[in-house]
């Protein structure tokens, strides 16, 4: 842990008193344990706030917490084109009290505002958390071919001009030399997957100093009990997460219909999302739905705060997304409540859950091999078993003592 509190401004895409995405968590939770832990944390974050106003909208949100508007950005969220609203802003940020700049996520912040604010502070350090790869995908991030669900392996221009017809080679050939110009004035970067670093480096990314650091699930949930395993729920999944293209819904629910077909007994709860919402991403999935019945339950949108007595309802969490996943917050939080995992055997998901010791591999985007895992899940004893072995989520002590060296310039690795 650093000899003296340091000083810090955590600057995040989005507050998640506005959206509950793992990106804007980690950085919120950040800020608040830095805090609690005698440290200066200053957050600013974007948030949408009602309608555009020229020149942009900065709002103080709490002490040390400063919301700002991110209307005034060009349509990918990567430049500014409200240029009062950019200097704005800029003012805000030069004016921090702190030694370093820890970014989490460019987008919807800006590489032209991060290169002018560290022009504008020679003096202070900058750290990022990369937390997907927007940087060498111009698919979201996602690393999935825009035409069907292929897997991407590497980016070439050539391959990104085949996603994206109306751009040319160059343009993805001028699109990695832009980020890499930025990324590369960084003094350290974190990662919270291992996977993700391999994926940067051998795109040709390599900061001054590295650190695989996994995101912090907070004080709250840390502090909380870990409940041995409840009996008799074997047969009983769960998904938790907001209903996207990427997270798989669809393979989970033909996987379940596949298995529940074999195995009446088994039950599937879904945890953030509604079967409207569902049906209109996957309109073919009714049919499945429909033989399914009350197997299937939607237990629409949750808090946080309840995450944890939510998975412990159930003997397993499924994580079925079909691009890589770096890090899903909700794999830390099962284990963290002591529910074992049955996730795609690709990405970060792959590198959190030991086949085995925390959790189930099944082959991505396979629905059929679903639905063997997760017959094979709900034979008697298996939950248990593989409950008793689950780690833990990292820890604020852990967390503390990486975090701080990687900030302050002493990051070991």
């Amino acid at each position: 842990m650093a000899e003296a509190p340091i000083a810090v401004c955590i600057i995040a895409h989005a507050h998640p008193a506005f959206t509950k995405g793992g990106g804007e968590m980690a950085a919120f939770r950040e800020f608040t344990t830095l805090r609690a832990a005698g440290h200066r944390a200053i957050l600013v974050a974007a948030a949408e706030m009602g309608p555009a106003v020229p020149g942009g909208r900065l709002l103080r949100h709490g002490p040390d917490e400063h919301l700002y508007d991110p209307y005034g950005m060009t349509e990918d969220r990567l430049f500014w084109s409200d240029l009062a609203a950019r200097e704005a802003l800029l003012a805000l940020l030069v004016a921090q009290p702190v030694q370093v700049f820890h970014i989490h996520h460019l987008w919807r912040v800006g590489l032209d505002l991060v290169a002018a604010l560290m022009e504008a502070r020679p003096d202070a350090r900058f750290v990022l958390t990369l937390h997907e790869m927007l940087a060498i995908c111009a698919h979201h991030g996602q690393m999935i071919r825009t035409r069907g669900r292929e897997l991407c392996h590497a980016s070439a221009p050539a391959l990104c001009a085949n996603c994206f017809p109306e751009r040319t080679p160059r343009h993805f050939a001028l699109r990695r030399a832009t980020w890499l110009t930025l990324l590369n004035r960084f003094d350290g970067a974190i990662y919270p997957s291992d996977f993700l670093r391999r994926r940067f480096r051998d795109w040709g990314f390599a900061a001054r100093e590295e650190t695989v650091l996994e995101n912090f699930l907070g004080e709250e949930l840390a502090a909380a009990p870990r409940a041995p395993a409840e009996p008799g729920l074997g047969q009983h999944f769960a998904f938790f997460g907001q209903p996207t293209p990427f997270k798989g819904l669809d393979v989970l629910i033909r996987g379940f219909a596949l298995a529940l077909a074999r195995e009446p007994g088994l039950f599937l709860s879904l945890h953030g999302c509604e079967r409207e919402e569902v049906l209109r991403l996957f309109p073919a999935l009714e049919a499945a739905l429909e033989a399914a019945g009350p197997a299937i339950f939607f237990a629409g949108r949750y808090d946080a705060g309840d995450v944890l007595g939510l998975m412990r309802l159930s003997g397993w969490v499924v994580v079925p997304s079909i691009w890589w996943e770096n890090s899903p917050v909700v794999i830390q939080e099962a284990r963290r409540a002591g529910v074992p995992l049955i996730v795609s055997d690709i990405g970060g998901m792959a590198e959190k859950v030991r086949p085995g010791l925390d959790g189930l591999h099944f082959r991505r985007g396979n629905a059929p091999d679903l639905a063997r895992v997760l017959l094979a899940a709900a034979a008697p004893g298996r939950q248990e078993a593989l409950a008793a072995s689950q780690a833990d989520s990292i820890g604020r002590e852990e967390f503390l003592a990486r975090l701080l060296p990687a900030l302050a310039g002493a990051a070991g690795g």
